[in-house]
């Protein structure tokens, strides 16, 4: 996979993320979405695989397809936002975060647009 395809297949995540979301009952909060980092975690975005860390304190490191970016997490309200140096081109993007199954998924007007789940901790 080129470099081309990788930032392609983050943007698009990127801005599907960033688009309106549907608000679920089942809306993750601040609190509960804190709670996640540290962490080692495993994304599906439009059939690409990567693979990111991200720290309490809000950096992220990430991996795919050979391809490596920085970023950093944080809260704005109750939306879960990131930003890549390379991947988003340094813009923010936020969504609302809600949990299915083992998966944390985020979800627009368009359905599933993007969902990750912990690698560090035992699956069921």
């Amino acid at each position: 996979m080129t470099n081309r395809s990788i930032l392609v297949a983050m943007s698009v995540a990127a801005a599907l993320l960033a688009s309106p979301l549907t608000a679920e009952a089942g809306s993750l909060g601040k609190a509960e979405i804190a709670k996640l980092f540290p962490g080692q975690f495993e994304a599906k975005v439009k059939g690409y695989r990567v693979s990111f860390s991200g720290s309490s304190g809000g950096a992220l490191a990430g991996q795919a397809y050979g391809q490596k970016d920085k970023g950093r997490w944080y809260m704005k309200g109750t939306t879960l936002c990131v930003v890549w140096s390379k991947w988003t081109k340094g813009k923010a993007h936020c969504g609302q975060i809600s949990r299915q199954g083992g998966w944390y998924v985020a979800n627009s007007s368009e359905g599933e647009v993007l969902k990750f789940r912990r690698t560090d901790l035992a699956q069921n």
